[in-house]
């Protein structure tokens, strides 16, 4: 839960020093237009000025004599009189304004030798009409333009000044939308202007951009905002007439935010005691409000009664319509549920509830219209008002599993589900969004316990698949930024740019064969920092089965394990038995034992989520004492979700040719050598007709300029996917980055990524593995291949090669990767059949077959032997007379 501080106005004994500045900027800036800032204008220009009316009203008249001074090239009185007119109409026009105030800019451009001062008068002019237009970021650009000249007229202190201002007034607008991402950058961008002697401007700012990391919750977040809080309390010592009970709002503050960073908690209590000594001689009822209730919450977990008391204090200083009693109520809720007062929780969630919709609630509503979320103030605190009461039902389900309680659940967690939807239409950062599908993924999982408790698999099944899909919102955006002004280059797939608006598969309607069955799996934390939980459903033609994975802790300890093992081949004996023991452990958590027996010789579609991405379930162990692996007795295939296998089999690919192969061999920079590509590549063109790039012609260039139009891409090269920063391919002249990858236009039925750890990546909380197979299918391919580790070169050609036999004779993806791994596993033995060498390819997406269009290699080379078996047989004949 956030815990808010006061507003953002400092006491108001301070009041008539920040209404004082204003006074002095305001007359300077008056007697600068006025007089200072005056420009020599044409006789023609003053003629025109004493004409009767309006300067509006004689536009006309204006704009033939700035044509006049234009066709002479009079630059000088263009410029000027231009700059003249827009001062003389801002404030009837700022549009007119701005648009003269160009023109004398461009003009005095032109003069020569060009006045600075002049030129730096017109920049600062373009800042201000916008500013007052509330055009801030091109005000901030006009005011920048006027520091790059020498200062003049002491414009200088003016420009930095409006400048933080420009920059604050965006960062405010960003806290109204709840986007606190975007506000904190702007905050960060203002303080750099503002003077040292602007002891308030500088204290608001710090503590501004200090409430915004708040907002943010994250452990690095909350240090920044610790780290402004303290700049802040150090300025005030500075102000005249300085009192001790000035600091009463940044002691509490900064208490608070020791409270929630969770650390050094004896410091949270020495503020508040600071703070708690001075609560008498502060006046502000806002501020004395808000500190009562930010005590009583820091008494939470430790003491019901204290907190209790203090937020009760906290509620006499709110009338009836307040809109902070909502969080009032809700941390009563919080710490009555915490300390097993649980009826009393929901009774002050309903409070809160009732605060927030403006109509009174003594039970559980049955329902809450989209139209009342979409009234409610405060969005993001109403969704944390739903995970709360969802939580308390949770703590009241563990003392007792009563299936009602379990209902209001799910029925809470759809709500939820509506008030995300209404609160992603906004223009939010990808970060801010990100930070709502956080609050989100720990709604399912929560949901999904309730779900597990009643055996809803129906339920169970949306939450999981909203929850896949909802992790990709916000890609569009990113995705927008990154591409060209060619409407060509802009993505199409509709999944992974706005699966908002895609419809969530129904349960019922997934139709699956006899000799097929799905594992759809979910991990996410209750709360954040804690050990995820995890659930799956397993789908086949006649079982649906909702299982829960526990001990997940061991499940996220064992899988780490496990890919240290896959990461190198067996060298020992003992490494094989460790590998084989850790694999059947593994099978047995991921693959609970009532559904073993339904797997049985078929194909398995794994959905995984969190670190179950990490590893392949083809090298899984299901029998300890054989030494088997699931491959031997299984075809597998990995998807994103159901809802994106619906929607990514209804697209059609539109490429004209069958193969283009990416080789570079040699690489730019330190990037070892990789002499088997070339082979591995050119095994795909010899049974599918195409074409290959290899040494000096890989580039990115005519990667970018080809890959619309094959149907096949293999890139044999470099990558790294776990590049934090931007995760990069790597090609003969540079690394293409995931963020160029989104702009490029791909009609690929399949794009096979042999290079190193192409499907893993950063895992981030609420937003799943960040991998470079994810940005293919976002660019438009139906299936990828990636690697999930750094591959051996040999291996993966001796692979690739059965892979594109066996595909070019008809089988699908899946069956042709598998059959190949297994004709490898056959010819190989000891070191050499360890899952490090086989295992790391997987088939993502579309598996349907490929068949080659048109195998002109091969029909080449049989014309050739026909011709050779003709010249020999002529040249034979005459011999032989």
């Amino acid at each position: 839960m956030q815990i808010h501080q006061s507003n953002k106005n400092i006491k108001s004994n301070h009041t008539a020093l920040f209404i004082r500045g204003k006074v002095i900027f305001l007359f300077v800036l008056l007697y600068s237009f006025t007089n200072t800032y005056s420009q020599e204008v044409s006789k023609a220009f003053d003629s025109i000025v004493s004409l009767p009316g309006a300067y509006i009203e004689k536009l006309e008249l204006y704009d033939k004599l700035l044509s006049s001074h234009k066709e002479k090239k009079d630059y000088k009185f263009l410029g000027n009189d231009a700059h003249e007119l827009a001062k003389k109409i801002f404030k009837q026009d700022l549009d007119k304004a701005i648009y003269y105030n160009q023109i004398g800019l461009e003009a005095k451009s032109k003069v020569v030798p060009i006045d600075t001062c002049l030129l730096k008068t017109s920049y600062f002019n373009v800042g201000y009409y916008n500013k007052r237009k509330k055009a801030y970021k091109l005000a901030i650009e006009g005011y920048k333009k006027s520091l790059e000249f020498p200062d003049c007229r002491n414009f200088d202190r003016s420009s930095r000044r409006n400048i933080a201002l420009s920059y604050s007034a965006i960062a405010e607008d960003f806290v109204s939308k709840e986007d606190y991402f975007y506000a904190a950058e702007n905050y960060e961008k203002a303080i750099p202007y503002i003077d040292s002697t602007r002891l308030v401007l500088k204290i608001n700012t710090h503590l501004n951009l200090g409430r915004v990391y708040k907002s943010l919750r994250g452990e690095k977040s909350g240090e920044k905002a610790l780290e402004n809080f303290f700049i802040a309390e150090s300025f005030y010592d500075q102000l005249p007439k300085f009192k001790e009970e000035d600091k009463f709002g940044i002691y509490y503050t900064i208490a608070g935010q020791y409270l929630q960073n969770g650390k050094e908690l004896d410091k949270a209590s020495l503020y508040y005691d600071k703070a708690l000594k001075l609560v008498d001689k502060v006046n502000n009822t806002e501020e004395i409000k808000r500190f009562y209730f930010n005590l009583g919450y820091s008494y939470k977990e430790r003491n019901y009664k204290m907190a209790e008391k203090y937020c009760l204090k906290s509620l006499k200083y709110s009338d009836q319509n307040d809109p902070f009693r909502t969080r009032i109520f809700l941390g009563l809720g919080e710490t009555s549920s915490l300390h097993g007062f649980y009826k009393e929780s929901q009774n002050y969630y309903l409070k809160s509830l009732s605060q927030f919709l403006g109509k009174t609630f003594n039970n559980e509503p049955q329902t809450i219209t989209k139209e009342e979320l979409q009234k409610a103030d405060n969005k993001e605190l109403l969704l944390e008002l739903f995970r709360t009461q969802m939580e308390n039902w949770d703590r009241m389900l563990e003392k007792k599993n009563d299936e009602s309680i379990s209902q209001l659940i799910i029925r809470k967690a759809k709500q939820s589900d509506d008030l995300v939807s209404i609160m992603l239409r906004d223009d939010l950062s990808y970060n801010s969004k990100l930070l709502l599908r956080d609050l989100l993924s720990e709604v399912y999982i929560l949901a999904l316990e309730a779900c597990y408790r009643t055996n809803n698999v129906e339920d169970a099944f949306y939450f999981i698949e909203k929850n896949k899909a909802i992790l990709l919102i916000g890609k569009l955006k990113k995705q927008r930024n990154n591409v060209s002004k060619d409407s060509s280059t802009f993505i199409t797939k509709s999944y992974f740019n706005n699966p908002n608006t895609i419809e969530i598969i129904k349960l019922k309607d997934v139709s699956l064969n006899e000799n097929e069955v799905v594992i759809n799996y979910i991990m996410a934390e209750r709360l954040a920092g804690k050990i995820p939980d995890a659930y799956g459903i397993f789908l086949s033609d006649n079982k649906q089965q909702l299982f829960k994975i526990k001990e997940t802790d061991k499940l996220t300890d064992k899988v780490k394990a496990f890919r240290l093992l896959l990461d190198k081949p067996f060298e020992t004996e003992n490494d094989k038995q460790t590998y084989f023991s850790l694999g059947n452990e593994l099978f047995k958590l991921l693959i609970p034992k009532e559904v073993q027996g339904e797997i049985s010789n078929k194909k398995i579609t794994i959905l995984g989520d969190h670190v179950i991405n990490f590893i392949p379930f083809e090298s899984l162990v299901p029998f300890r004492d054989q030494q088997q692996y699931l491959i031997e007795f299984n075809e597998i295939a990995y998807d994103y979700s159901l809802t994106f296998k619906k929607e990514n089999k209804i697209i059609k690919t539109s490429a004209s040719n069958d193969f283009l192969g990416i080789a570079p061999v040699d690489f730019f920079g330190k990037l070892i050598s990789l002499n088997e590509s070339e082979k591995e590549v050119s095994l795909g063109e010899d049974l599918y007709s195409g074409k290959i790039l290899s040494g000096s012609k890989a580039t990115i260039e005519n990667f970018k300029e080809k890959a619309k139009d094959y149907r096949i891409l293999h890139l044999a090269t470099h990558a790294n996917a776990s590049d934090t920063i931007n995760p990069w391919i790597a090609f003969r002249n540079a690394k293409l980055k995931s963020s160029q990858l989104d702009s490029i236009k791909i009609n690929a039925d399949l794009v096979v990524l042999s290079a190193c750890n192409t499907s893993l990546g950063k895992l981030n909380r609420g937003e799943g593995v960040l991998s470079l197979a994810r940005n293919f299918f976002a660019s438009g391919a139906k299936t990828v291949i990636p690697s999930l580790w750094e591959v051996n070169d040999k291996a993966t050609t001796n692979i690739t090669s059965e892979f594109y036999k066996n595909l070019s004779n008809g089988k699908s993806k899946s069956e042709a990767l598998r059959k190949a791994k297994l004709n490898y596993l056959n010819n190989n033995s000891d070191a050499e059949a360890s899952p490090y060498y086989w295992a790391s390819l997987i088939v993502i997406g579309n598996t349907s077959t490929i068949k080659p269009q048109f195998q002109f290699s091969l029909y080449i080379k049989i014309g050739l032997a026909i011709i050779i078996v003709i010249i020999l047989f002529f040249t034979l004949k005459r011999f032989l007379k």
